[in-house]
């Protein structure tokens, strides 16, 4: 597939990206220390990483929350511009008007990566927005806690609160931009502080735009910026749902990402999404080089993305019975064309119901016309359903 074809496609499939990470959100991350599956699980082989590969890492199955490999997960981090993402998330509880014109000041070079822009030059909040999350600016991300806080210290309060409404609390944030070492975190945290961000289309989109091309507000002097994510934007084996990098002589090589294993022709596989954090490692090549290493190890296992069996049938059911387990029983039902050929799914226990569990007491010698129990979802019709449907 040629670049410009998969450069194609993944702009055309941008939106959907978004939309279906934001439908992952129902399973929590583990807040306490759970089972290493990748070390565990018969069968599975262990991910061994090479020596000094990073100083804590957390590999999750995104639809789960499963922890699929772990080491040090819960070891305090010096957060480094992956704060940028807590910025991002703390800001988007709010509507902002992405072409409000925001003047550059001298406190808001903090140093570090920056827009290469003037203090006085206006710049418009959606390019300060491009800048801190594609390009990870460290000016741009301070501007915007200026603007929206109102101050900068105002804005980092909102942004601890926000970290631990999350459940991330074991981090602790000084400043915006990353460029305080006081910034704390770790791999457990900052994975739920990854997995809210890129389930919103405004941060995953901006983490996936290659280069940003924009001009100060008065139009004049045109930019353009480029992405930290290109090893990953630029991969044909990765399709990257959102990520963020971070650096500081303190942390090391910092990653938190959204995966998903991209094809040949270009189709990503969203069921084996993960989320992959990655803290510590000793160069910016070995950090991508590493959550790649995870995200193939994980991908290589399918039993880490079986999905699990439905839940049993709890309580009996009778003619006029209503909500999620008669919904469950039809849909099972519905499996046998010849126990119910309607195969209708409507969470209501009526005739066409009644008539598909008779059929199927009957085909499997459970009731019969005249014996008590005949059309009632009882105990011994609900133990032949987990029988024959593997709960």
């Amino acid at each position: 597939m040629t670049s410009s074809l998969r450069t194609a496609w993944r702009w055309l499939s941008s939106c959907l990206c978004w939309c279906s990470v934001a439908l992952l959100v129902a399973a929590p991350i583990p807040a306490a220390a759970v089972e290493n599956a990748s070390s565990t699980s018969v069968g599975i082989k262990p991910y061994v990483p090479v020596p000094d590969e990073f100083a804590s890492a957390l590999v999750i199955r995104a639809a789960t929350g499963k922890v699929l490999y772990e080491f040090k997960p819960d070891k305090p981090h010096v957060a480094a511009s992956l704060t940028k993402l807590a910025q991002a998330v703390t800001m988007l509880d709010r509507s902002w008007n992405w072409n409000t014109v925001v003047t550059m000041k001298r406190e808001d070079e903090v140093g570090g990566g920056r827009l290469r822009v003037n203090v006085g030059d206006k710049v418009t909040l959606g390019a300060l927005w491009q800048a801190s999350l594609g390009s990870s600016a460290n000016n741009a991300a301070t501007a915007m806690a200026r603007v929206a806080g109102p101050g900068v210290s105002a804005f980092v309060k909102q942004m601890n609160a926000k970290a631990k409404a999350l459940g991330a609390t074991h981090t602790a944030f000084h400043d915006p931009s990353g460029m305080d070492a006081r910034n704390q975190t770790t791999a457990r945290d900052m994975a739920l502080i990854a997995k809210a961000a890129f389930s919103q289309k405004l941060i995953s989109q901006a983490s996936q735009t290659g280069s940003y091309r924009f001009s100060l507000a008065n139009g004049t002097q045109a930019r353009t910026i480029l992405n930290t994510n290109a090893p990953f934007l630029e991969d044909p084996d990765v399709w990257l749902a959102g990520g963020k990098t971070g650096y500081l002589p303190e942390s090391g090589y910092n990653y938190a990402g959204v995966l998903r294993p991209m094809y040949a022709n270009g189709a990503f596989d969203a069921k084996r999404e993960i989320i992959i954090v990655a803290l510590g490692a000793p160069s910016k090549a070995a950090s991508f080089e590493s959550v790649k290493r995870m995200a193939e190890w994980a991908w290589s296992h399918d039993e880490f993305f079986k999905d699990p069996p439905p839940p049993p049938i709890t309580h009996t059911l009778v003619y006029g019975s209503v909500g999620t387990d008669v919904r469950r029983l039809q849909e099972l039902l519905a499996r046998d064309p010849e126990v119910y050929p309607e195969g209708l799914v409507t969470g209501r226990f009526l005739p066409l119901t009644h008539a598909a569990v008779k059929r199927f007491q009957e085909k499997h010698g459970i009731a019969k016309p005249g014996v008590l129990g005949y059309g009632v979802v009882g105990p011994a019709t609900r133990a032949k359903i987990a029988e024959l449907y593997s709960y």
